[in-house]
């Protein structure tokens, strides 16, 4: 039986680096789609809600209705939901309220397959611990630039690995996409599995 093909609903270089490690030639969409932050909601309903409105408008596309369609959304929270900071005073006031704390990086992903007539949305969370970082820490860290796009204004696996102490739970999680948790749905569900 032919595999199916995967498509990511995503143009983030973190999330293509992760699947791309188990798929090459990996296809990426990117979905353009809002992503406010709705208040109402809890903070892992937020990510999961994000990621399926993403999975569906490329799941949607005739192009990719016999594909399977990954899309994910990752928040950090703390106190408050933290997005993507808007500028650099933002991202400073996200650090500011980071450091020296334990936050929670939270991954929502949908994952579709039309003709399958099959969906899945699940989340995952880690927990950072942030180190005691200095103001003149901080301002480096901002003169890197890396803090944009990113959720919380950091990127663990770049400059960013310098400002956390340690993790419980996925380190893939935290850069935007559990791939153990996707794949076991993968398998299960799908009849696609990253490993084969």
């Amino acid at each position: 039986m032919e595999k199916k093909q995967l498509i990511l609903a995503s143009k983030s270089p973190r999330r293509i680096e992760i699947l791309s490690k188990y798929i090459e030639g990996l296809e990426s969409v990117n979905p353009e789609v809002d992503e406010r932050i709705d208040f109402h909601l809890k903070p892992k309903e937020t990510a999961m809600a994000i990621a399926l409105k993403k999975a569906l408008q490329i799941a949607n596309n005739k192009a990719y209705q016999d594909c399977i369609v990954l899309a994910s959304d990752t928040i950090v929270y703390l106190d408050r939901l933290m997005g993507k900071p808007k500028d650099r005073q933002d991202a400073y006031n996200m650090l500011c309220e980071l450091n020296g704390r334990e936050h929670s990086v939270i991954t929502g992903f949908a994952i579709i397959h039309r003709l399958m007539n099959r969906c899945v949305i699940d989340f995952d969370q880690t927990y950072v611990q942030f180190e005691q970082l200095t103001q003149q820490q901080i301002e480096a860290y901002l003169d890197t630039r890396e803090f944009k796009d990113k959720a919380g204004a950091y990127g663990i696996q770049g400059y960013g690995e310098l400002l956390v102490k340690s993790i419980v739970g996925s380190y893939a999680n935290v850069m935007g996409l559990p791939i153990g948790m996707v794949n076991k749905y993968l398998r299960t569900v799908f009849e696609y599995n990253l490993l084969d």
